[in-house]
C-alpha cells in the first residue's frame, strides 16, 4: 500500500496528455512507459521504496513472531533483547539503533543520487482530468494477479480473523456447537473497555493524521524549495523516525519525559500517544509531499509572488490543491498505521487508559483469542471504511 498510494497519485497528477504527445510521435506502448511515465513517476517510486526499506529494518513484530525461534536474528530483536532481558544493556540498544540509522541514511544517499539528474516537473498549470482506458488483452492477466494477491495478502487472512471471532474456543474448532456471537455482542453494546479502547484508536489517529500531514507539508515543502545543506539535512532528519523500531522511540519518549528539569510533561497523558504517533509516521506525508512538489513547477510559485501573493498564500492556493492527492493519500496511511500502533502504545499508554491495539493484545494474553479476533476485525471494518470514504473524497476532489 505504501507503493500504491504514492505512485498512483503521481501518476494521476500528471495524466495522459504526455503519453498521447508520445503516442502521436510514433511510440509504442512500452516504449511510452519507459520513457515517459516511468521517470515522471520516479520520484514517488523513490519515495516510498525508500519507507518500505526503513519500515523494512524496523520491523518488530514479523520477526519477532516469525523469525525467532528460527534462529533467524535481526537488529530490531537484538535490540528489543537488550532492552527487556536483565542486565538492561541500553549501550548496545543504542550502537544497534544508531547503526539502522546509518542503514536508512545510506538509502537517503542513493535516492538522492537516484533522482538528482531524473526530476522533472511535470505540472505547469492546472491539472487536466486522467483519461482512463482500457487494458485490452492485458485485462484478464491484470486481473487475475491482482485477485491472486488479493487472495492470499488479504482475503485469506481476514476470512481466519472473522472464522476465529465466532468461535467460543479455539480448541472447539469450526463446528455449530462451538459458534456464538457473545464477542460481537459485547462490543456492540457501546460500553465497556473495548468500545472504549476503539474510539480513542480511531481519536489518535485522525489526529495524528491531520497533525503529521500539516507539518509534513512544510517539512516537504522546506526541503524542495530551498536550497542548501540545511534543506538536505531537514530532509534526512525527517526520515530518521522511520528507522528506529517503536520500542527504542518509546523508551526515549520515557526518558525525555521525565527528566525533572521539565517545566510540564505530556507522561501519564494521552497526548504522549498523540507525539509519539506523529514522530513514528511523520516520515510519509515527508516522503508523499516531497515526490509530489517534485512534479510540480516552482514558475507556479514564483507567479503568484510576482502578483502579489506572499509564501503562505502561494503555499496555500498554489502548492497545496496541486499536492492534496499525494498528501491526503499519506494522511490515510498515517490514519490506517497510527490507529493500530502498538509496540509505543504498550509502553507509553497512561494507567487506564488503552489503544484498541492493545485492547487485542491483551485479550491475546489472557487466552480470550476470539474476543481479541472480533475486536480486530471490528477495527479492520471501521478503519476500512474511513479509509474507503476517503479514498472516495479524493477521487472527487482529482475530478474539479
Amino acid at each position: 500500500p505504501v507503493v500504491y498510494f504514492a505512485v498512483s497519485r503521481s501518476v494521476g497528477m500528471t495524466n495522459n496528455r504526455l503519453l498521447e504527445a508520445a503516442r502521436t510521435h510514433g511510440a509504442g506502448p512500452t516504449q511510452a512507459f519507459l520513457r515517459v511515465t516511468l521517470p515522471l513517476t520516479l520520484p514517488a517510486l523513490a519515495a516510498s521504496l525508500l519507507l518500505v526499506f526503513a519500515m523494512s529494518i524496523e520491523e518488530y513484530g514479523t520477526p519477532a513472531v516469525l523469525a525467532a525461534n528460527a534462529d533467524f536474528p535481526v537488529l530490531v530483536t537484538g535490540i528489543e533483547t537488550r532492552l527487556s532481558e536483565w542486565p538492561i544493556d541500553l549501550p548496545g540498544a543504542a550502537i544497534l539503533s544508531m547503526v539502522l540509522v546509518g542503514l536508512a541514511l545510506l538509502a537517503f544517499h542513493g535516492q538522492r543520487k537516484l533522482l538528482r539528474h531524473h526530476d522533472f516537473a511535470a505540472l505547469g498549470g492546472k491539472p487536466a482530468p486522467m483519461a482512463q482506458r482500457s487494458l485490452g488483452r492485458w485485462r484478464w492477466p491484470v486481473l487475475i494477479w491482482a485477485g491472486v494477491v488479493a487472495g492470499l495478502a488479504t482475503l485469506a487472512p481476514l476470512a481466519t480473523i472473522l472464522a476465529t471471532s465466532f468461535t467460543r474456543t479455539l480448541s472447539g474448532g469450526l463446528s455449530a456447537n462451538n459458534a456464538t456471537w457473545q464477542h460481537y455482542q459485547h462490543l456492540l453494546a457501546g460500553a465497556g473497555e473495548a468500545a472504549d479502547s476503539l474510539m480513542l484508536s480511531l481519536g489518535l489517529g485522525l489526529a495524528a493524521a491531520v497533525l503529521a500531514g500539516a507539518l509534513g507539508l512544510a517539512v516537504a515543502w522546506c526541503a524542495t524549495r530551498t536550497r542548501g545543506k540545511q534543506a538536505v539535512w531537514l530532509d534526512a532528519l525527517s526520515l530518521l523516525p522511520n528507522t528506529l523500531p517503536g520500542v527504542v522511540v518509546a523508551v526515549g519518549f520515557i526518558l525525555f519525559w521525565n527528566h525533572p528539569w521539565l517545566p510540564a510533561t505530556v507522561y501519564h497523558t494521552v497526548w504522549v500517544l498523540l507525539l509519539a504517533y506523529v514522530c513514528l509516521l511523520l516520515p510519509y506525508p515527508v516522503r508523499y509531499a516531497n515526490g509530489a512538489l517534485r512534479q510540480v513547477s516552482g514558475s507556479l510559485e514564483a507567479a503568484a509572488r510576482v502578483h502579489g501573493a506572499n509564501t503562505l498564500q502561494a503555499l496555500w492556493h498554489i502548492v497545496l490543491p496541486l499536492v492534496m492527492p499525494a498528501l491526503l493519500a499519506s494522511m490515510v496511511m498515517v490514519f490506517a498505521v497510527a490507529s493500530r500502533e502498538l509496540v509505543a502504545s504498550l509502553l507509553l499508554a497512561p494507567a487506564g487508559v488503552q489503544t484498541v491495539s492493545v485492547y487485542i493484545w491483551r485479550q491475546f494474553e489472557q487466552g480470550s483469542l476470539g474476543a481479541g479476533m472480533a475486536a480486530g476485525f471490528t477495527t479492520i471494518v471501521l478503519t476500512g471504511s474511513c479509509i474507503l470514504l476517503a479514498m472516495r473524497g479524493l477521487r472527487r476532489y482529482q475530478q474539479l
